[in-house]
């Protein structure tokens, strides 16, 4: 009985310590070359090696519209966030940073959102650019009741608040950003 216990023990450990090296994962991307982060991630993660240095720098510097926050604070109730993202991509980089920011001074639980960042060819671990319809870097899917009410993709039109505030405002799904051609 107990070699059983600590099989099934030793089991259980392999399968957690398998999800958890799947967070955060880092390949070398094969059209650059470089390190990129890959698959589903987290706000730690981003925090970490050349995408960290541009998260630091553009959550620091990015200033919310306080009068625009004020009118979202109540509509994030219930709201679940989707981002689709590139760490090897300039606007990525730029505007990731600056929605976690747009996040925390909400104070929306930043553990909720679903990361995932993709390579060069849009591809990442179960994953393939069809499956989302996602066709630039970054996209900011947000549901409503497990149905998508709108995205921000590359881009925001006035800002990430504004554009939101739109989203959330809207009877009907939205898009906004930089349209596709």
């Amino acid at each position: 009985m107990r070699n059983i216990l600590i099989s099934f023990f030793i089991l259980i450990l392999s399968v957690v310590s398998g999800f958890a090296q799947k967070l955060n994962r880092k390949i070398i991307d094969t059209k650059t070359q470089k390190e990129i982060l890959y698959g589903k991630c987290n706000i730690d993660g981003l925090k970490t090696g050349e995408f960290g240095d541009f998260f630091k720098m553009e959550y620091n510097n990015y200033i919310t519209d306080s009068s625009t926050l004020a009118q979202l604070k109540p509509m994030m109730k219930k709201v679940r966030i989707h981002i689709v993202m590139g760490s090897w991509c300039g606007d990525s980089q730029q505007q990731v940073p600056r929605f976690i920011k747009l996040m925390d001074m909400l104070k929306y639980k930043t553990r909720k959102l679903d990361i995932l960042c993709i390579d060069h060819f849009f591809k990442a671990e179960n994953f393939e650019k069809g499956n989302m319809g996602i066709e630039k870097v970054p996209t900011f899917i947000i549901y409503r009741k497990n149905k998508e009410i709108g995205r921000i993709v590359e881009t925001p039109t006035h800002s990430l608040e504004k554009d939101l505030l739109n989203i959330l405002k809207k009877k009907e799904r939205i898009l906004i950003g930089t349209p596709s051609f």
